[in-house]
C-alpha cells in the first residue's frame, strides 16, 4: 500500500523530459516517489494508500533548496540593518556571535527551521557553529540539510587542531554524516580568502578530499573583498588564489560570486564550482548584483540561497527566485536573460547538485527521494493560472505554501507544523537569544 496520494495537482516535475503534468498524480511510498503521472499507475490503482490528497488544482514541485544560509541568524533579524558589509560583519555581527550560547544558536535553529518549512525549503546548506547539536534538532524537525562551520583563522598562533571548526567537522562525520537516510551531511567549509591564510585552505581541502565532502565558502562578495585580496597575492583575485592552492579540485558551493572577472567566471565553470546567488541579501548590504546570465552562458552550475537573516531578513526562497530572474533581466535590459524555468531550476535541480544531492532531490522524478510542496492557487494573486512554472516564479510567495513533505513525511500542513514547537522555538529566541544580542 502506498503511503501517499496527491491527485489532481499541477505537477511542476523539474524533469525536462515531461516539466508540467496538469491534472496529474504523485503516489508516495517508503519516503521515495513511487510514481509521478497522469493518473495513477494500474499497478498502484488496486491497492491504494493510507493517506489521498485532493489538490484540487494546487500546484505541487519539488521542495526548495537553499543553498547559503546561517540559520540560527535569525536570532539577529532585524538587528543589525542598513550598515555596509565590513562595518555590519566586523562592529556588529562578529561581536554577537562571540557572545552567543550554545542554547541561543539552537533556539535560532529551531525558529529558522520552522520558518524555512512554511515557506516551502525542504533542504538548506548551512554554515555556523554549534552544527553537530543542530543536527540533533534537524533530525527531529524532518528538514534535510548540509551542516558546516566556516574556519576562521586570523591569528598568527591559530592552531587548527584546537580550532572549533575542525572539532566540529570531526563530530560531524563521526555522529552525523548520512543520518536520518541520508538527510544530514557533514561540509567542509573555509569561511572566505579573507578569514584564513593559503595553509588552512588546503588543509580544509585535504580534509573535503578525504571525505568526500563539498566545500562551503563565501567568495567575492564585495568590491573591498576582491580588492585586498588582489593586494595580498600579487594581482590575484580570489577565485584565481583559490584555484592556485587546488581549492576547487574537489566539489565547492561558493556563496555570492558577486564581483568575478571573466576569467574567473571560466574558471568556476572547468572547475565545475557551484555560485550561489544570495540576490536580497547582496541588494541589501549594497554588495552588487553577481553577473549570471554571463555564468550561466559559460555554464557555471547557479544555486539560490537566503544568507542569513540578519541580512536578509527572512528565508523565503520564493522571493530568492523571482528576484534572481528580475536583476538578470534588469541588468542585461534583455527579458530572456533568465526565463521562469532557469530562475526556477536554480532553487532546485541545481541547488541539489550545489549539495551533493542531484540523484535524491530537485526532481519530482520516480525513484527520487519525496520531498515536495505544494502551493495553494486559491489567492488573488494566483489566478488565472495560465503556467504554474511562471506562477511560481513571478507570483508565489512562501506564505502560499500549504503543504511541506520531506522524504515521505508531512512536517507542514496548512499553518500547522508536525515536528517542530513554534511557540516554544519563538519563546526561547525571546527569552535565551535576544538578551544576549542586545548585550544584556
Amino acid at each position: 500500500m502506498l503511503d501517499l496520494i496527491i491527485k489532481n495537482a499541477n505537477i511542476i516535475t523539474m524533469d525536462e523530459r515531461r516539466p508540467v503534468i496538469r491534472g496529474g498524480c504523485v503516489g508516495i511510498v517508503g519516503g521515495k516517489l513511487a510514481f509521478v503521472s497522469e493518473a495513477v499507475p494500474a499497478e498502484h490503482a488496486q491497492e491504494g494508500a493510507k493517506r489521498t490528497i485532493n489538490a484540487k488544482g494546487n500546484i505541487v514541485m519539488p521542495g526548495l533548496i537553499n543553498a547559503h544560509a546561517h540559520a540560527a541568524m535569525c536570532v539577529m533579524r532585524g538587528y543589525a540593518d542598513d550598515y555596509r558589509l565590513d562595518e555590519w560583519l566586523f562592529n556588529k555581527i562578529f561581536p554577537v556571535e562571540g557572545r552567543l550560547t550554545r542554547e541561543a544558536v539552537l533556539a535560532g535553529v529551531r525558529l529558522g527551521i520552522a520558518e524555512m518549512l512554511a515557506s516551502g525549503t525542504t533542504s538548506f546548506s548551512d554554515m555556523y557553529s554549534n552544527q553537530p547539536a543542530a543536527a540533533g534538532i534537524i533530525l527531529k524537525s524532518g528538514i534535510r540539510a548540509n551542516l558546516s562551520n566556516g574556519i576562521i583563522a586570523l591569528s598568527e598562533n591559530f592552531d587548527i587542531e584546537a580550532d572549533r571548526s575542525t572539532k566540529e567537522l570531526a563530530a560531524l562525520l563521526r555522529d552525523h554524516h548520512l543520518a536520518g537516510s541520508g538527510r544530514i551531511r557533514a561540509d567542509a567549509s573555509i569561511h572566505a580568502e579573507y578569514t584564513s591564510p593559503p595553509w588552512v585552505w588546503e588543509r580544509v581541502h585535504a580534509a573535503a578530499a578525504e571525505n568526500g565532502l563539498v566545500t562551503h565558502i563565501h567568495l567575492c562578495e564585495t568590491v573591498k573583498e576582491a580588492d585586498e585580496c588582489k593586494a595580498r597575492h600579487g594581482g590575484k583575485t580570489p577565485v584565481e588564489v583559490f584555484s592556485e592552492h587546488g581549492i576547487f579540485d574537489t566539489p565547492v558551493s561558493a556563496a555570492h560570486c558577486v564581483h568575478l572577472t571573466e576569467n574567473d567566471i571560466r574558471i568556476l565553470a572547468e572547475k565545475k564550482v557551484t555560485a550561489v546567488h544570495c540576490p536580497v541579501s547582496n541588494l541589501k548590504l549594497a554588495s552588487g548584483i553577481a553577473n549570471i546570465r554571463r555564468m550561466a552562458e559559460l555554464g557555471v552550475n547557479i544555486a539560490l540561497g537566503t544568507d542569513g537573516c540578519a541580512s536578509n531578513n527572512d528565508h523565503d526562497l520564493f522571493e530568492e527566485i523571482k528576484l534572481a530572474a528580475l536583476l538578470a533581466k534588469g541588468t542585461s535590459l534583455d527579458p530572456t536573460a533568465i526565463p521562469a524555468y532557469e530562475a526556477l531550476k536554480m532553487a532546485t535541480v541545481n541547488g541539489a547538485k550545489a549539495q551533493g544531492r542531484e540523484n535524491e532531490i530537485g526532481q519530482l522524478k520516480e525513484g527520487f527521494d519525496a520531498d515536495l510542496i505544494m502551493l495553494d492557487i486559491n489567492k488573488p494573486r494566483m489566478q488565472p493560472l495560465y503556467d504554474p512554472i511562471a506562477a511560481a516564479v513571478y507570483a508565489a510567495k512562501g506564505s502560499d505554501v500549504c503543504l511541506t513533505v520531506v522524504q515521505g513525511k508531512i512536517l507542514y500542513e496548512n499553518g500547522e507544523w508536525t515536528t517542530v514547537d513554534v511557540e516554544k522555538a519563538i519563546a526561547e529566541v525571546k527569552s535565551i537569544a535576544v538578551p544576549i544580542v542586545l548585550g544584556r
